[in-house]
């Protein structure tokens, strides 16, 4: 049975997927015991594939010197009613954000999330060029900002599950879809993903060095989906001074 192989190449990091998929036959491949749908099993492959959807756009974008994490707050007095609200108010930032980028001659280049308690807590996390915390205090005027800079190497997998589960409790306080999950900037750089079919016989013939990329050796995964059907992945990451 064929399966595939995955080579994704997102900004410093490069990851390899080896994993088998029902668009192709099954028929003779030994599944690790009986499979069975379930909605909560759905719901943690469609996390976890969005998880790496987010996180390879955020490390094809964004460098420890490029980008940084910003959360923005608000006052109790001005706590949004609900995630709409809060789009409108991020769009009213950005307009001033656009301005100020503008006015420096540099792209803005930002992705960003609503996170909406039940208690009403409400916050925005958004990764973006960076700028000095001035300049953004004359953009948001509903709460607070806090600024973090970013020191993964390239690679923003924490950040990217992070986004992830704070649209997901937005869409757990409304109990309903929000729409898109993170809201990016429309100049950003897409990963290249290669697809290539190959055959079972060579399913796990080991790590294959790249020249010029670091093994990361945390980053070594292999076992079986909730499918039953074998999985192996690696990720490594370009060395300073590569290019």
């Amino acid at each position: 049975m064929p399966y595939i192989k995955e080579i994704c190449v997102a900004g410093r990091i490069l990851e390899v997927r080896k994993y088998h998929t029902l668009r192709y036959n099954c028929k003779g491949e030994k599944r690790e015991g009986r499979y069975r749908q379930t909605c909560e099993c759905q719901q943690r492959v469609n996390q976890r594939k969005a998880e790496r959807t987010l996180r390879r756009l955020m490390n094809t974008n964004f460098t420890d010197n490029t980008g940084m994490l910003v959360t923005f707050t608000y006052f109790p007095r001005n706590r949004p009613k609900d995630s709409k609200q809060m789009q409108v108010d991020m769009r009213n930032c950005l307009k001033k954000m656009r301005k100020i980028f503008k006015d420096k001659g540099i792209p803005l280049k930002y992705i960003y999330v609503k996170e909406l308690g039940k208690r009403g807590a409400a916050h925005i996390h958004m990764m973006m060029s960076i700028c000095t915390p001035q300049e953004l205090k004359q953009c948001w005027t509903k709460g607070g900002i806090d600024i973090k800079p970013l020191y993964s190497k390239g690679d923003y997998k924490g950040i990217a599950r992070y986004f992830i589960k704070a649209a997901l409790k937005t869409e757990e306080t409304e109990g309903q879809l929000i729409g898109k999950r993170w809201n990016p900037s429309r100049n950003l750089k897409q990963p290249v993903v290669i697809k290539q079919v190959v055959r079972s016989s060579t399913f796990n013939h080991g790590i294959r060095p790249k020249k010029g990329y670091i093994l990361n050796p945390d980053s070594v995964r292999e076992g079986y989906t909730e499918a039953g059907f074998k999985y192996f992945s690696y990720t490594m990451y370009k060395e300073e001074g590569g290019g």
